[in-house]
Order: structure tokens, then sequence, then C-alpha cells
């Protein structure tokens, strides 16, 4: 008799746990939960004397107006001019960048730089984002920018 109200107890707990949980079933992205994303680097200043990481990162990005993959970090070796660099993807439904920037420790002071982001959907321009660092940057700093395409 004991072992009645026992199962009775498993029972209704397993079905507590299982039933309470998450469901699966989220949509699939459509299209207006989707945009076509640009995003424009450039630098100034003495950039040459920082170590900077960026990614750029929810979609299969390419540079602008060619279908040359983006790589999937850019460092130093792919950020040597002053240049505008420029990169874009369709179909994001979320538009992550990543920068590790800091000062190159075995290089003398003063040295300042200055990062931009110019951000698009859609063609139509929705950010702009400045950071400026000097030779007191020897630890890294992370920067992290969010857009969704909704």
């Amino acid at each position: 008799m004991k072992k009645i109200p026992l199962l009775t107890s498993i029972l209704f707990l397993f079905l507590m746990v299982t039933g309470c949980g998450s469901k699966k079933n989220d949509p699939t992205p459509t299209g207006a939960d989707k945009a076509t994303f640009k995003v424009e680097y450039s630098q100034s200043g003495d950039f040459d004397k920082f170590i900077k990481i960026i990614t750029i990162g929810g979609g299969d990005f390419v540079e602008t107006g060619t279908t040359k993959a983006m790589p999937t970090v850019l460092s130093d070796s792919h950020l040597s001019t002053t240049s505008i660099y420029s990169y874009e993807a369709k179909d994001v439904v979320e538009l992550n960048i990543k920068t590790k920037t800091g000062f190159r420790a075995a290089l003398d002071g003063p040295a300042s730089m200055t990062m931009k982001f110019t951000i698009y959907k859609n063609n139509i321009k929705i950010d702009e984002k400045s950071f400026t660092y000097d030779e007191k940057t020897t630890n890294g700093v992370d920067e992290h920018l969010n857009y969704k395409a909704r």
C-alpha cells in the first residue's frame, strides 16, 4: 500500500518535469526576420602600432560588390591601410561585431588610433560607432556591437 503513493508521486514529478520543458517549435526566420547588412570599417592615426582583431558574424559575409568571402577573423594582416573595408551579407537575422584592440607593448608611444564602423541595414545607414585608443591600451579592449534584422 505504501508503494502506490510513492509511485504516484514519482509519476506526478516526472509529468511535471517533462510537461514544463521548453518548446522546440520556434518558427524558422522568414524574410521579414532577415535583412541585408553592410559593415564599413575604417581606421586612422597610428593604427600600425596597435594589434587589432575583428570578427563580423551572423551571415556569409563577402567583400562588398564581389563574391570573395570575408576572412573569418580580420587581423592586422588584413587591415594594413587607411582605406575603407566593406563587407556585406544577405539573409542575416542578427549581426555581431566583436573587436579586440591593444597597443603593441614593444613600441614606444605616444600613439593614438581610431576605428570606425558604419552599419547599413537594407541599404539604409542605421549606426556609426567610433572607438579611440592610445598607448595606455596595453591589455586590450573588447568592443561588441549587435544589430537585429527585426
